[in-house]
């Protein structure tokens, strides 16, 4: 009996898929420098792992983690754009 307990309490942490609706979300952020004789780009990105979201929910946080801003000093312009997509 006390190995049927103790197989009830363990077969549950071997059973679950921790991958089991999961997205995968990238956010790439590029910056692009024009300074009025070149323009040089750079970028980066970063993943995550969100579980238990629904599809609205993930669609909110891609839109809000998804932005373009630009600045300007004198000659030099620099764009930032960040861009966040998720996948199942």
């Amino acid at each position: 009996m006390k190995k049927m307990i103790w197989i009830l309490f363990v077969l549950p942490l071997f059973s679950c898929n921790n991958d089991s609706g999961c997205y995968e979300c990238t956010t790439a952020f590029q910056i692009i420098v024009n300074d009025g004789e070149k323009e040089e780009s750079y970028t980066v990105s970063d993943t995550r792992e969100m579980c238990y979201k629904t599809e609205a929910e993930i669609r909110q946080y891609e839109l809000e983690n998804s932005d373009t801003t630009t600045y300007y000093n004198g000659n030099m312009r620099i764009d930032t754009l960040t861009l966040t997509k998720c996948i199942l």
